[in-house]
């Protein structure tokens, strides 16, 4: 399974924080990745936590949503913006098959990695997480302000104290509108420590207190 992440750094980033967080929580992880592409970082990470915990991986299966751009003031409702346009590349280039749940799931079978789950949808303010009762790690990388606000009050209920929370495309300034100015919020609520911040990758990390 492909990690679009390695082509920058972040999936190292990534897979040292979920190391962590296995080091610091030892057993009965809970994890989850909103945006999960072609499904290469919830592979590795099902590896790594193997019969210490449970990683979900949220995605549409069906490529980038670009209708939700026509509902987010900062992409000027517009399916033309950065936000919509942004994975345009990558399905250039990698074949459309590879993105669907099928696959995916074939692929982890093959593997017989069974500790990650795949749930296909949109994040919105409905999305239903209850299932979940805690996380311990969070990636949420969605592109759209609207969808990455969405996942954030999901979330952020659940995390428990020392979880992770990875912010995908937040850092630096500029890079996807919005998203910068929603981070900050996020770092100065209080409730949070900074783990780092890596704008050549485009992250910001993150620690529940």
């Amino acid at each position: 399974m492909r990690n679009l992440k390695d082509t920058n750094g972040d999936n190292k980033i990534l897979l040292n924080i979920a190391s962590k967080t296995l080091e610091e929580f030892k057993n009965n992880l809970i994890g989850i990745e909103m945006g999960i592409a072609y499904g290469g970082g919830v592979e590795s990470i099902g590896k790594m936590w193997t019969n210490k915990g449970t990683i979900y991986g949220f995605d549409t299966f069906e490529g980038h949503p670009k209708e939700i751009a026509l509902k987010d003031p900062d992409c000027d409702y517009s399916i033309n913006s950065f936000a919509a346009t942004c994975m345009d590349n990558w399905y250039s280039i990698y074949d459309s098959v590879e993105l669907t749940l099928e696959y995916q799931e074939s692929e982890l079978n093959r593997q017989n990695i069974n500790n990650v789950k795949l749930i296909k949808g949109l994040i919105t303010e409905n999305t239903n997480i209850d299932f979940i009762p805690y996380i311990n790690y969070c990636l949420i990388d969605l592109d759209f302000s609207l969808a990455m606000k969405n996942a954030y009050k999901l979330v952020e209920p659940k995390l428990t104290p020392g979880a992770y929370l990875c912010l995908h495309d937040v850092v630096p300034y500029g890079h996807i509108r919005g998203l910068n100015e929603f981070y900050k919020q996020i770092k100065n609520s209080g409730k949070y420590t900074l783990v780092g911040e890596f704008p050549n990758s485009y992250l910001a990390v993150l620690k529940k207190k």
